[in-house]
């Protein structure tokens, strides 16, 4: 597989992203004690990464990682992810690999309002094929390319 970028690296970091162009997909990968400066930092690396597209999925991979943040630092990345700049309207895969990683990651969706076009699994294999799948499918309120909006799903909680 051929990337666009190199991976995003530096001493000491816990974190890097690659983007595939041919894919039309963006992959971070987290390991160690990863905290809201971490993710940040790589969010907005990758949104000025000239080879970055809005369109592209997104493939989170937090199986090596530790997430060090609190329900504060957890609504601070989601405004962060909710920034113009920074947003992303494909689909969003997570790999959350135990029930801790897992529920930052749905308060996460649920503060940066994206609970609707992303997904959480326990394995990146499950995550790569789920978005194989909706590759070509544009997630429910977005625009695709031709200008038209992608229906909403409603959902019935009664």
């Amino acid at each position: 597989m051929k990337f666009l970028t190199t991976d995003y690296t530096s001493s000491g970091a816990v974190g890097n992203y690659r983007i595939d162009a041919a894919r039309r997909m963006r992959i971070e990968e987290y390991q160690g004690h990863v905290g809201l400066s971490d993710l940040k930092s790589i969010i907005s690396s990758m949104a000025s990464d000239p080879c970055w597209s809005p369109e592209y999925h997104g493939l989170v991979d937090f199986t090596d990682a530790t997430l060090d943040l609190s329900s504060n630092d957890i609504l601070r990345l989601a405004l962060v992810m909710r920034h113009e700049a920074n947003r992303s309207t494909g689909w969003l895969a997570f790999v959350a690999p135990n029930s801790t990683t897992f529920g930052i990651v749905r308060m996460l969706g649920y503060w940066s309002r994206n609970s609707d076009r992303m997904r959480i699994f326990q394995h990146r294999d499950e995550a790569e094929r789920w978005l194989e799948r909706n590759i070509d499918q544009v997630p429910p309120g977005f625009i695709d390319v031709h200008g038209v909006e992608s229906a909403a799903v409603l959902r019935n909680v009664g």
